[in-house]
């Protein structure tokens, strides 16, 4: 999404081809996959899994082309298929003549700059090309088709579609759209509604549930579909969504007691927390039976930031690179808890890296967080008795009849 911006901003390009690929999946070669790999390790593997067919209603179908959809290694092999369309297209130049006043001389002159002529975005098999011209883009896919004809897949004619950016278009779930030529990046209206829906239809099904129940039931589900909204202009939506979710919570607790007044209903279900009144909170117990309170988390709390693009060809495996991850997964952890918490202060404590396998806390895995003496043996969750821990390694610890953090 951020590339998106980068090509789709004022004064760059302005229309988008948002191709669709008929059954990728289906339709990839197996020759151009198996030249693509060359010699390497497992290759004869490969080619048994790709080759080796399917049975169905007690008849054995071959696989002539294509991967399993839903193969662990079928997502791997999609993109090597697809790997160069950038490389492809970057051979295509455009040149921009700038005009500056040279002082010396007293005169003006002429630059020429050479750039790319089209903009590439790839998730997977879904991917936009850009450019400044509409002529531009009608020429690239003609080219394009006969690029992918190698790899033994085509264009969808029906779903790819040519669009100028003050029309906007739909990707990877947000809405791209210029506004009076300012590109804005949305939550796009569709799924929107979807998450709507599906949260009111589960409070429908769910009218028993505790208070406390329907809290931790929902909360991760509203705090994950924030966190991937929240790198584009969504406080906005943000609030139309809380707006909407209250009103939800509304009818539920309405639901739940029929004979009872609303007065009595806002007492029972919502309180004033951090400054906004009527919060879907409930006084509970926790592990050591003292009082506290949890409460439904407010979307328009969760701050907006620009995703930072990986630099060029960057690569995780890199050795070299070892320090630039680093500090970009730092720099990503340090979003994660509310600066100055207690769990941020754990993590800064620790270096942001797990004491036992000693890689960075935001490699990707789920995370725990560890007590190191037990709230059963007196442990308190004051910061000094907690430790972040990846989730295989917080296992391991507890399985292991060795002292794993001791020696850590």
């Amino acid at each position: 999404m951020e590339q998106c911006h980068n090509r789709l901003k004022k004064g760059m390009d302005t229309w988008v081809l948002d191709a669709d690929i008929k059954g990728a999946f289906d339709n990839i070669s197996h020759q151009y996959l198996l030249e693509t790999i060359g010699q390497i390790p497992g290759r004869e593997l490969i080619k048994q899994w790709l080759k080796a067919g399917y049975v169905e209603a007690e008849i054995f179908n071959p696989t002539n082309s294509g991967t399993p959809q839903g193969g662990t290694i079928s997502p791997l092999l999609a993109n090597i298929a697809l790997n160069g369309m950038e490389q492809f297209l970057s051979q295509y130049k455009k040149v921009k003549v700038y005009e500056y006043f040279e002082k010396k001389k007293g005169k003006y002159r002429k630059c020429r700059k050479k750039s790319d002529k089209y903009g590439f975005i790839r998730y997977a098999d879904d991917f936009l090309i850009t450019a400044q011209t509409r002529e531009d883009i009608e020429a690239i896919k003609l080219i394009l088709e006969q690029w992918l004809s190698k790899r033994g897949l085509e264009l969808n004619q029906e779903k790819t579609k040519i669009i100028n950016i003050k029309d906007g278009f739909n990707y990877l779930g947000f809405n791209v759209r210029q506004y009076q030529g300012k590109c804005l990046i949305k939550p796009s209206k569709e799924k929107i509604k979807s998450f709507l829906s599906k949260i009111r239809k589960w409070l429908k099904e769910h009218l028993n549930h505790k208070q406390e129940a329907v809290i931790s039931q929902l909360n991760p589900i509203i705090r994950g579909w924030a966190n991937y909204y929240r790198y584009g202009v969504s406080k906005e939506m943000f609030s139309y969504i809380d707006h909407h979710l209250w009103k939800a919570l509304w009818q539920w607790s309405k639901k739940r007691h029929p004979q009872k007044g609303k007065k009595w209903i806002l007492r029972k279900y919502f309180r004033q927390i951090g400054g906004y009144s009527f919060s879907f909170a409930i006084k509970t117990k926790d592990r050591r039976s003292d009082d506290k309170i949890i409460s439904m988390v407010r979307m328009s709390t969760i701050p907006i930031e620009r995703w930072e693009k990986v630099k060029n060809n960057a690569s995780p495996d890199d050795p070299e690179l070892a320090t630039y991850w680093n500090k970009r997964q730092t720099k990503q952890g340090k979003t994660h808890w509310t600066k100055g918490s207690k769990l941020y202060r754990v993590a800064d404590n620790q270096g942001w890296h797990c004491l036992i396998c000693k890689e960075h806390l935001f490699n990707g895995e789920q995370l725990h967080t560890h007590h190191r003496i037990r709230v059963t043996n007196g442990g308190t969750d004051g910061e000094e008795n907690l430790i972040h821990l990846h989730k295989t390694c917080h296992q391991l610890l507890h399985m292991s009849k060795q002292p794993l953090l001791q020696k850590a």
